[in-house]
């Protein structure tokens, strides 16, 4: 035979989910009603086909891949890593960063710590307002936009005044380029100045993957919801229709906070098992409509 299907292993998930619902608030015309949501769920990989200690969900761009590594979560990225010295990036004698050398490490994870949700809802006689705030904590992204974006000099970080305040991307003779932060590898601080005017100082020709990891925590207005119902005054004449609801609803209407630079940190290239990747970003879309509801 040529190849053969076989179960591919086993994952283990445990967690736990908190709701609580209450209303701080009632008077005769006024109703402030609440739901909190809180779930923290905790991924590990028992067990995988003959032997294996690793499988590759998906490689990309970049250098990086999506895996389910046996004894750590479900989702790890691995790619190559900078060098460390006593906790510090280790910088070349050529001023630039010293890669690791194998592009095989884990550096990152893309689970998130916890998830949660506040839902509010005020009510004023016959008016309605809602709206859900959704908050993610933990878990980290790879962002091919960042990837290319630093290296071509497109991103805001790659320009502007150096530490000696003149522009940063002057050549070197005029005042121009930068000094990387990190340490040689006998601990000393890193003095080499480096041009910032040639492509890739930034981006992935002098940096590893690890570099453009980042935190995909939010914190996001999910949606709300505005909705006014119609006295009962007005529909007596109305036969079989017994109420009337008007609704104004938005959503993904604002991302309050996040850690990624330039993208939405939800916008992965799949639903599925990849996730903690992101490339190609489009700006996040709001969605606004007007919904009517005849109760009968």
């Amino acid at each position: 035979y040529s190849s053969k299907f076989v179960n591919s292993g086993n994952v283990e998930n445990r967690g736990i989910e908190l709701s609580l619902f209450g209303t701080p608030l009632k008077t005769d015309n006024f109703t402030w009603n609440m739901n909190v949501n809180w779930t923290k769920n905790n991924s590990k990989v028992l067990e995988l086909f003959e032997g294996s200690d690793n499988l590759v969900l998906g490689s990309f761009q970049g250098g990086v891949s999506i895996n389910a590594t046996l004894d750590q979560p479900f989702g790890t990225i691995r790619g190559s890593d900078f060098t460390y010295v006593n906790g510090q990036k280790v910088i070349g004698t050529n001023g630039y960063y010293v890669k690791s050398a194998t592009s095989n490490i884990v550096i990152g994870n893309a689970n998130p710590d916890w998830i949660a949700g506040i839902n509010n809802n005020f009510r004023y006689n016959g008016i309605s307002l809602g709206f859900l705030v959704d908050i993610r904590q933990g878990g980290d992204v790879f962002s091919l936009d960042r990837y290319y974006g630093l290296a071509t000099g497109m991103s805001v970080e790659t320009t502007g005044p150096n530490d000696l305040g003149n522009p940063s991307r002057n050549s070197i003779a005029n005042g121009g380029g930068i000094i990387l932060p990190g340490v040689l590898a006998d601990g000393t601080p890193n003095a080499k100045r480096v041009s910032n005017s040639n492509y890739g100082l930034y981006g992935y020709l002098r940096n590893p993957a690890a570099g453009f990891v980042y935190d995909a925590s939010y914190v996001k207005l999910r949606e709300v919801i505005l909705s006014y119902t119609l006295p009962g005054k007005y529909i007596n004449n109305m036969g079989p229709v017994k109420g009337i609801d008007f609704s104004l609803i938005g959503k993904n209407l604002w991302i309050i906070h996040k850690n990624l630079p330039d993208a939405d940190p939800e916008d992965n290239i799949s639903a599925g098992n990849i996730q903690g990747y992101q490339g190609g970003s489009y700006p996040t879309t709001r969605n606004i409509g007007f919904n009517v509801k005849l109760r009968f």
